[in-house]
């Protein structure tokens, strides 16, 4: 009986780091940084992150740092989201705010195009995990459903629908 226990517990043991290598996708947490802007105005940035919050919220199970827990955390640990936050700094917020993901991203424009991009990074490994990309070519009036667009990209992605 004694030879079946080690047997045993290391078979459980092996079950819970399987369980415990990552979380259900259904269950995840992520934050969403204001994203960086190149080449239009700075406050489209923080447009594209809150619609993509706002989309990402609605989706069961999971849940998304709101913006102003990001912020208050940043500014603990004493760390810049100006709009030109690197990933470095977006994945330590993301750590210390319990949260499994972050998405970081850009908003750029060449004349009338504005391309917007963003990854899904993991906070433990800083490695970017996934990259999504979007454009509008009407110009500032477009950027809003282009970021909706963004939204569904990722949601797809992540929920395999």
């Amino acid at each position: 009986m004694r030879k079946r226990r080690p047997a045993a517990m290391i078979v459980a043991a092996l079950a819970l780091l399987v369980l415990a290598a990552g979380p259900a996708l259904a269950e995840m947490t992520l934050a969403v940084t204001d994203f960086r802007t190149v080449g239009c105005p700075l406050f489209l940035g923080g447009a594209v992150a809150e619609q993509l919050r706002g989309r990402l919220a609605e989706e069961p199970d999971w849940i998304v740092v709101e913006k102003g827990q990001v912020a208050a955390v940043a500014a603990e640990h004493r760390l810049s989201l100006s709009g030109l936050v690197d990933d470095a700094t977006a994945v330590k917020v993301g750590h210390y705010l319990g949260a499994r993901y972050v998405i970081v991203g850009s908003v750029n424009a060449a004349g009338g195009l504005y391309t917007l991009a963003a990854r899904l990074v993991d906070v433990e490994s800083g490695v970017a995990l996934l990259g999504f990309e979007t454009a509008s070519d009407t110009g500032q009036e477009g950027v809003l459903e282009a970021s909706r667009v963004l939204a569904d990209q990722i949601i797809q992605e992540l929920s395999g629908n």
